[in-house]
């Protein structure tokens, strides 16, 4: 499929206005799963299914003021990046530049170079040894970067000096849970607010809240571009038989890849594998894949895990009707899998590994070799993180 050239990137992105924000979990919900959609008028972006939006976000204002006065300044001092491309006031530079919310083994040495204080800096220099990677990277995960430094007020750096020895503030990825031919100038995110409890300090992820809370609703505030898709697509063949896999905020892109099928009229059969927790409460999109089901455009199968005393997995459902995903391999199917890479994506391939096994008659060997092939022929999909 050939695109148009990608006009806006990472140093030159466009300024979306957040038009829509509502939750996707009930108030009863463990999780903040929230829709956001972004305008694009005016950005002549073009976007297809598979796709990922990529979000610049700001940090935290109240994260920021810590970090300021951790390090004893106004927020007016004036600064450049390491790479000197520009100069911004200290405030916007932890605002919109800087990774504050962690830190790296390069200032965690410099700190350590500088401490005046003989058993603060033996435990750094401890903690910066080698085979300790997993402990700094537990002593990173507990703390931010206004807790390291004052942690150490014996150390002493200027804003300037600090700011070289920081991280950049990255874009973060989002699957794309719309489909442009349905939504035009829109473009539509599934996100999942990110907050948990550390060392009595409450968290939050960057972007996460930066969507969900910060972002100001009708005003062009969102930096973003577009991540074209390597491959994880829909096929061109709109009579292929498609087979989508994606519990939790994993199923963003099937949004798009029915709202696409359905532009298309596409006569090829879809099937959607979700999980979550609560049906009650956690039931993503639910009216949208009732009423695609509804008219025979889609096969749900569900799995909420903890709707019943024993949990049930996106596998466990795979298992289940193994006779009919394996004919519909055999058929021609496309298997897609989304979300998360940890425990899901690898218990779901290994349950895939069975059914080839159990309903193909075919030995370890012949079961790796078989979803090789199809990972070959592009027909094993994933876009998991």
């Amino acid at each position: 499929m050939q695109r148009t050239p990608q006009t806006y990137t990472k140093s030159n992105p466009f300024i979306a206005k957040v038009t829509e924000r509502y939750s996707l979990s009930s108030p009863h919900s463990v999780k903040n799963t929230q829709h956001i959609v972004l305008d694009l008028n005016g950005s002549n972006i073009e976007y297809h299914v598979g796709d990922c939006i990529a979000i610049c976000p700001d940090n935290d204002p109240d994260l920021v003021q810590r970090t300021l006065a951790a390090l004893n300044c106004t927020g007016n001092e004036m600064v450049s990046d390491a790479q000197k491309t520009g100069e911004w006031p200290l405030r916007e530079f932890f605002t919109k530049k800087a990774n504050i919310t962690e830190f790296s083994r390069k200032l965690v040495m410099e700190i350590a170079a500088r401490h005046p204080h003989a058993e603060k800096k033996d435990q750094l220099h401890h903690l910066l040894e080698k085979g300790t990677r997993e402990n700094f990277k537990q002593y990173v995960a507990h703390r931010e970067l206004w807790k390291l430094l004052q942690e150490h007020p014996e150390v002493q750096f200027t804003p300037q000096e600090l700011c070289h020895l920081l991280m950049p503030l990255l874009p973060r990825f989002y699957s794309i849970a719309s489909s442009q031919k349905m939504v035009g100038n829109e473009v539509h995110l599934t996100v999942a607010l990110v907050k948990y409890e550390s060392d009595g300090t409450l968290r939050h992820g960057v972007a996460t809240n930066y969507l969900v809370h910060i972002a100001p609703m009708h005003e062009a505030a969102v930096p973003m571009y577009v991540q074209p898709h390597h491959g994880f697509t829909l096929p061109e063949d709109n009579h292929a038989p498609i087979i989508m896999i994606g519990p939790g905020t994993g199923v963003a892109p099937f949004r798009a890849f029915i709202q696409e099928r359905v532009a298309r009229s596409a006569p090829g059969k879809n099937w959607l594998f979700f999980g979550e927790c609560n049906r009650a409460h956690d039931f993503f999109y639910e009216g949208f894949w009732q009423e695609a089901a509804k008219q025979g455009k889609l096969i749900l199968t569900t799995a909420f895990s903890r709707d019943q005393a024993h949990k049930v997995y996106v596998q466990h459902r795979l298992l289940e009707h193994a006779k009919e995903v394996f004919e519909w391999l055999q058929n021609g199917a496309y298997l897609y899998l989304c979300g998360d890479a940890e425990r899901m994506a690898k218990d779901v391939e290994a349950t895939l590994h069975h059914i080839v096994m159990q309903q193909g008659n075919r030995d370890e060997q012949g079961a790796k070799a078989y979803i090789k092939e199809l990972r070959q022929q592009k027909r094993f999909l994933k876009d998991v993180y």
